[in-house]
């Protein structure tokens, strides 16, 4: 969707604000729509929260990114899917300190490693791909089909590596307060009203990018990813405030991987050749930063999960990815 808009920085700042409120609010209703679903089918919470619950959150970032590329904004596609990665392990690592991720991730499936590894690897595919600029091949990208292969294989494999898990969840479910007709019925029209609010949040942060001079890369790592992630945030939140840690944890990790498939859709969308060719140091830099960010979340959930005595040590791992998150928006904002 390209919307041609001819606003002040005022004007641009405030339709990025409405766009933003539309994406939290649906948010507030996908996680719990999301754990009804998973509580009543046999899909289960780390099936439900690594593809449906992270597909639908990231609804912004996809349709952010193709909107980007279509009004030759590569680097704020870039940066939003790069920046976005970072905020997410941000977000999950302090919400761990903050609602007792001592005890919460003591629980969650031996499984969940696997869709660390998925979010690992696409971060670091994507990367390498910016790296060494990745150009068109006979006047095709392979960045975006490779990417998007790498997730379809990966997803297939998590169903088979999560088969069963579903069975005791729906046992959880006994007489809920909701039906799965209404989970459906929330979740798709959540899913829809993001989907039809993400691309005022391209064109928004692009306009604010013209006018204000800074870079679209640092608008994309920062502003525009923060509110393409508000899904997530909300949606994690509301999980773990559920007892429901493997659908948050799926929830963001699966984000994770999701993302990068949508910087891969939005490459074979990019009418000037592969995306990636066209990315620069400061992206570089933040899909490094994005791929560490992801390491260390998944050393501190396993550290949580083996059930770490030192509430300092947990502290201390919290504080360690936020401040490299920091780190992370300064050298972008420096190289940008």
């Amino acid at each position: 969707m390209d919307l041609s808009l001819n606003l002040s920085l005022g004007g641009y700042i405030g339709l990025f604000a409405v766009a933003a409120a539309v994406v939290v609010g649906a948010a507030a209703f996908l996680a719990k729509s999301g754990d009804v679903i998973a509580l009543r089918t046999p899909m289960g919470r780390l099936w439900a929260g690594s593809l449906l619950l992270a597909g639908a959150t990231s609804l912004p970032e996809l349709v952010t990114n193709v909107t980007a590329v279509r009004i030759d904004a590569p680097s704020l596609a870039a940066g939003n899917i790069f920046g976005a990665n970072m905020l997410n392990m941000a977000t999950l690592s302090a919400m761990a300190l903050l609602l007792g991720g001592r005890y919460l991730f003591q629980s969650i499936v031996p499984q969940q490693v696997f869709v660390a590894f998925l979010a690992i690897a696409m971060t670091g595919a994507a990367t390498a791909f910016t790296i060494v600029r990745l150009d068109v091949v006979t006047g095709i990208s392979i960045a975006g089909p490779l990417l998007i292969f790498l997730y379809i294989v990966a997803s297939w494999v998590l169903k088979k590596v999560s088969s069963g898990e579903g069975d005791a969840y729906q046992e959880e479910a006994g007489e809920g307060e909701h039906t799965l007709r209404w989970g459906v019925l929330v979740f798709a029209a959540c899913a829809a009203a993001i989907f039809l609010a993400a691309p005022l949040l391209a064109n928004a942060a692009n306009g604010i990018a013209a006018e204000s001079g800074l870079s679209q890369s640092f608008v994309g790592v920062l502003m525009v990813s923060i509110v393409t992630t508000l899904p997530e945030m909300t949606a994690t939140a509301m999980a773990l405030r559920m007892g429901a840690p493997d659908l948050a944890l799926a929830g963001i990790y699966g984000s994770n991987a999701f993302n990068v498939m949508a910087l891969g859709i939005a490459d074979i969308a990019y009418p000037k050749g592969s995306l990636f060719a066209a990315l620069d140091s400061s992206h570089m830099v933040a899909g490094l930063i994005a791929c560490g960010l992801i390491i260390m979340g998944t050393a501190q959930i396993l550290m949580l999960r083996k059930g770490a005595r030192s509430a300092l040590a947990t502290q201390l791992s919290s504080g360690s990815i936020v401040a490299v998150y920091v780190l992370g928006l300064y050298l972008v904002f420096r190289l940008g």
